[in-house]
Formats: structure tokens, C-alpha cells, sequence
């Protein structure tokens, strides 16, 4: 389905509800030949005449917040997830819907495996009562050659993290909903996974089955020596079994790349924290901006690539 603007002759007005820091310069120059950018960080005013493109991330965008947007031909999210975009809303007033996919290249991956070297090597709490004077704390780290990585969801950044925990001498194992082959890595069911991994790397999307996959039951299944790293929605862990397996010894740390609140985390001891942050490098950054981008071009073009909606 081809997409029409209300003047192909005319720049389309195009609302940013992200920071213009996240655009680096060359393609910066590109966007502003291309649509006639508006700025709004903050998210806090979806008003403006002749809006036809919105580009978001993260941001909840419901039908009455879209219908500030009478002339709105098309939505971009900047990153893989757009499950809070009202795409029935969307649909119905014939609103194509576009994501960005596979821009993370090797940093996720990377990130994943840096929280799990910070929790385990307790590094916040080490670098804080080194600052302080205050005593260290007495836990052991765990090596990792001979441990065993579980991960679930075999995707890009699911293999990539299995390659990385070979590679430094772990063993890998993961869990898919559809068979899958990963060099060097076994697949396994979900269960298996948690009760033989050191350490369970959560990489899968946001669905209704996948929704607190991590609750009470599942952790009693892991081992009270293992670790959680959740670099996907922070919906797939439910937070309340998770400080209950860290205060009954169920399991012994969690890093978490928080998209949203950290608030649920916040008093969880051996807990290590980012705000959403996996993809930040300056390769995933230019990217993530070319790749949506590209999308608008294509829209511009009639045929938006990556749609969704």
C-alpha cells in the first residue's frame, strides 16, 4: 500500500518527540532537506499545524494524544518496539506505522554481558565503598569459564550473546519459541534453561505470553547462584517476585537496562542499573538515526519501509 503527503511538492511538517542530540550531524543535514523538523524533546505538546510525520520513542501515544495531529500520515518509532502506539487508532484514520529494526548491531549484546560482569563482580557496590571509605563488601564473584549462559530469545542480539559467552569460556544454551541454530550454542526449553544457567539473559519481545515470564514460579527454578539480565522490556520481569528471589536467596543479582521506572528496583540489593542505554554507542547511535531515516525517505517515496501498520 503506498503512502500519499498532502503536498509532495512541500517539505512535510515532521514532529520530533526525541533530542536532536540523537542525530549525528551528516544525517542531521539530510533530515532538514528532507522535512521541515520540529523539536519538541519534552513530548509535552503534540500540537502543530501541518504535522504529517511523528517521530518517537517510547513515548505512550494513545488515540486522543493522536488526534492533536489532524493531518498525521505517518508514525516512526526509533527503536524495534511500537507496542505503545495505538496502531488500532492508527489504522482506522489510515496512519501507516513504521519501526526501526536492527540498528543495535553488537552493542546490546555487548551491554548485556557488561551488566552481568557488574553484577557478579558487585562493581557498583566495590567502586561505592571505595569512594566512601566504606568497607567493601565481603561477597565472592563467580568466574565465568565453565559457567553456563541461558538465554532467551535466539534473535540477533540473542546469538550475539551467545557467541560473546564462548568466548569467554561459558557454555551456552537458549530458549525459542521456534527451532533455531546457534553455533555452538544448545536449544533447550524454557525451563531447562533456568535451572542449569548461571546466569539467564532475557532477549525476547513484549507479548502477552511473555508478559512477568520471570515470576514467582520461574525463579524458584533457578539457582540461587544464578543471575538475571533483562535488556528487553522491563514488563518481562515481574518486580515484586524479583525482590522476593533476591531476599530469599532464589537467585543472587539481576542487571536490568530500565526503559522505564526504576523505581520497582530501586531498594534491591545487588541489583546493577541503566536506563536504557544497551545501544548507546556511537555505531548504534548513527544507526539507529540512518535506519529511521531511510524510513522516512521510503515514505516520502510512497512505500515506507518497516511498517508495521
Amino acid at each position: 500500500m503506498t503512502l500519499a503527503f498532502a503536498n509532495n511538492r512541500t517539505a512535510p511538517g515532521t514532529l520530533l518527540l526525541i533530542s536532536q542530540d540523537e542525530v549525528p550531524g551528516d544525517l542531521l543535514s539530510r533530515l532538514d532537506s528532507l522535512v521541515r523538523p520540529v523539536w519538541r524533546p519534552d513530548g509535552d505538546d503534540l500540537t502543530g499545524d501541518g504535522i504529517e510525520i511523528l517521530v518517537t520513542a517510547n513515548r505512550d501515544l494513545g488515540g486522543t494524544e493522536l488526534a492533536k495531529l489532524p493531518d498525521l500520515r505517518l508514525v516512526v518509532t526509533t527503536g524495534t518496539a511500537y507496542d505503545y502506539v495505538d496502531t488500532a487508532y492508527c489504522e482506522a484514520n489510515g496512519i501507516a506505522v513504521c519501526n526501526t529494526p536492527g540498528y543495535t548491531g553488537s552493542s546490546v549484546a555487548e551491554h548485556a554481558i557488561a551488566l552481568y560482569l557488574a553484577a557478579n563482580r558487585h562493581l557498583t557496590a566495590l567502586d561505592g565503598a571505595l569512594r566512601t571509605g566504606a568497607e567493601a563488601p565481603g561477597r565472592t564473584a563467580l568466574e565465568l569459564a565453565g559457567r553456563t549462559a541461558g538465554v532467551v530469545g535466539a534473535g540477533d542480539i540473542g546469538a550475539r550473546i551467545c557467541a560473546m559467552a564462548q568466548g569467554l569460556g561459558m557454555r551456552a544454551r537458549f530458549a525459542n519459541r521456534s527451532p533455531r541454530t546457534v553455533p555452538g550454542a544448545v536449544q533447550v526449553d524454557l525451563e531447562e534453561l533456568l535451572a542449569t544457567s548461571d546466569v539467564v539473559f532475557l532477549c525476547l519481545p513484549l507479548t502477552a505470553e511473555s508478559h512477568h515470564l520471570l515470576n514467582h514460579r520461574t525463579f524458584s527454578l533457578m539457582r540461587p547462584s544464578a543471575f538475571v539480565v533483562n535488556i528487553s522490556s522491563d514488563e518481562l520481569i515481574d518486580p515484586k517476585a524479583l525482590a522476593a528471589a533476591l531476599e530469599n536467596g532464589s537467585i543472587a543479582g539481576a542487571g536490568l537496562d530500565v526503559i522505564g521506572s526504576a523505581e520497582p528496583y530501586l531498594g534491591l540489593p545487588n541489583v546493577v542499573l541503566t536506563p536504557a542505554r544497551g545501544w548507546y554507542t556511537a555505531e548504534g547511535v548513527h544507526r539507529r538515526a540512518a535506519t529511521w531515516l531511510g524510513t522516512i525517505e521510503s515514505a516520502l517515496a510512497g512505500r515506507p519501509a518497516h511498517r508495521v501498520v
